[in-house]
């Protein structure tokens, strides 16, 4: 069973912190290449958020729910499993965009360390729309990102910027807020 059908078994509050407290214990973990097991994880998260993320508009069912990676692709193959999956009836795609102006058809962008500097442009770019800027580098939320990942003591955790969410106009949960490590903004105010 993979780390991603296993998440979506269950109550989704058990299984959003359950997701939160895995250690880093798994056969596929303990390998050479560590950053495999912790995008295999990062994969899972990205669908699991999307799940206590309210968008203002739903979309019609047989629209897709775009997932996208800026930049190089750090998940291999653990991301495509998303692709069988499903966010408010819509089927996940997968994008890849070259640019932050080909991400606007977005609902998730993902941005890796090496794609930080795109962060600003793609802020820039996507104004209010309401697309979930993630990212795995040390300090993403405090750079203008939604969501940042962040490992402690050999888990992965999440990082939250209200402000950014409310801007963009996603709403997340209660349970998305309590399970974050850290949150940034008060999320109040016009957008």
């Amino acid at each position: 069973m993979t780390v991603i059908s296993w998440l979506a078994h269950g109550s989704k509050r058990a299984l959003l912190l359950g997701c939160c407290g895995l250690v880093f214990l798994s056969p596929w973990a303990r390998s050479s290449d560590a950053s495999l097991g912790e995008y295999r994880l990062k994969a899972a998260y990205l669908y699991r958020i999307s799940q206590f993320i309210e968008w203002p508009e739903a979309g019609k069912p047989e629209q897709a729910f775009n997932i996208c990676v800026l930049g190089s692709d750090p998940f291999g193959e653990s991301l495509r499993e998303l692709s069988t999956r499903t966010v408010a009836s819509r089927p996940i795609a997968l994008q890849y965009p070259a640019t932050p102006r080909e991400a606007r058809a977005c609902q998730i962008v993902y941005i890796d360390e090496a794609q930080k500097k795109a962060l600003s442009d793609l802020a820039a770019v996507l104004g209010d729309l309401p697309v979930l800027v993630v990212g795995g580098s040390p300090q993403f939320i405090d750079q203008g990102g939604a969501i940042g990942f962040v490992v402690e003591a050999g888990k992965l955790r999440m990082e939250l910027n209200l402000d950014v969410l409310r801007r963009a106009n996603l709403k997340p949960s209660a349970k998305l807020i309590e399970v974050a490590v850290r949150t940034v903004g008060s999320g109040r105010g016009r957008p």
